[in-house]
């Protein structure tokens, strides 16, 4: 074969490589939109609709959420966490095209509070990442009695989706920003209270007792008050990211006294966090030895009776 012809077959191939290609990455126009309910007042529940639509078929979605629980807080839904970071998971149901979690919140105080998508991905049914989540939206919580019903208009922020214009080009809205009429110290604020959703704890709990204070992803030290009786204590703990790694250290065997256990998050990127958990176990009062000395004594009589008429043979 000539070099000539050589150049030619060479052109070819990176030519087919490079349509293929294109193919790959652009072969399905996916957006994701965040939807509130109507203008919540204090005091009432409203719901938020997590939608992803996509024109290839999607095998699931996976997405951190994340919002300000000073103002409002997570009731119930396709989702699970609190304290300002939830993990969202959902699967098509009947439209394989189509992903729609639904969440319910409650309005805790007056104020704007910023629900962003992040951390997520949706993958197609063959496990191929269709694209990341990015939307975002403000929610605007009234005071008590002055709020729209859950029937009045939506509030809706989401990706461009424009399948007709041959470009395939989704165009994001995860800079929203807060309210026009905002001060400028209230963006600044609003925006510092969104957290990072890697590195995280979304649940934290102890088999001996109740966390103090309770548990939030930004506290990292609790205290677990136990009981005497308490030989053992199991920690749970679950990451915010699904790529994180978490690790218990302090065994689950309790002493009398602080039993100090630690939950470390390791982020894909890194960060690394630490929850301290101090389970307190006391010691038996006095109470409790003498009734603990008198079951023992008991036992020990019975035996004894068995064992006399043994001795005696």
């Amino acid at each position: 074969m000539k070099r000539g012809d050589n150049l030619k077959l060479k052109a070819f191939i990176c030519a087919f490589f490079a349509a293929a290609a294109m193919q790959i990455t652009a072969y399905a126009d996916t957006y994701d939109s965040i939807t509130v309910s109507g203008v919540p007042s204090v005091g009432e529940t409203f719901v938020v609709t997590v939608k992803v639509v996509s024109d290839s078929g999607i095998g699931t979605v996976g997405t951190g959420l994340e919002y300000d629980d000073s103002v409002i807080e997570f009731v119930g839904g396709d989702a699970i966490g609190g304290g300002g970071i939830l993990t969202v998971q959902g699967f098509p149901d009947g439209d394989p095209g189509s992903v729609e979690c639904s969440l319910t919140f409650r309005a805790v105080a007056e104020g704007s509070c910023t629900l962003s998508l992040t951390n997520g991905y949706v993958f197609s049914t063959d496990g191929t990442v269709l694209s990341e989540t990015s939307a975002s939206t403000v929610v605007t919580v009234e005071g008590e009695g002055d709020g729209q019903s859950d029937n009045d208009a939506q509030t809706d922020t989401s990706d461009t989706y424009a399948p007709d214009s041959g470009e395939g080009e989704v165009s994001s809205a995860a800079e929203t920003e807060p309210p026009a009429n905002s001060s400028p110290e209230e963006k600044t604020e609003t925006a510092a209270q969104q957290p990072v959703v890697e590195g995280y704890l979304i649940d934290l709990s102890c088999s001996a007792g109740i966390l103090s204070p309770a548990f939030s992803y930004d506290v990292f030290d609790y205290t677990v008050y136990a009981e005497s009786t308490d030989t053992k204590a199991e920690i749970t703990a679950e990451a915010a990211a699904f790529s994180d790694m978490v690790t218990v250290d302090g065994g689950s065997k309790l002493e009398y006294g602080s039993n100090v256990k630690t939950v470390t998050v390791t982020a894909e990127g890194g960060t690394v966090r630490v929850y301290t958990v101090n389970i307190i176990r006391p010691e038996p009062d006095k109470s409790e030895k003498e009734n603990s000395s008198k079951v023992a004594s008991a036992g020990y009589e019975k035996y004894k009776e068995k064992l006399n008429p043994i001795l005696a043979i």
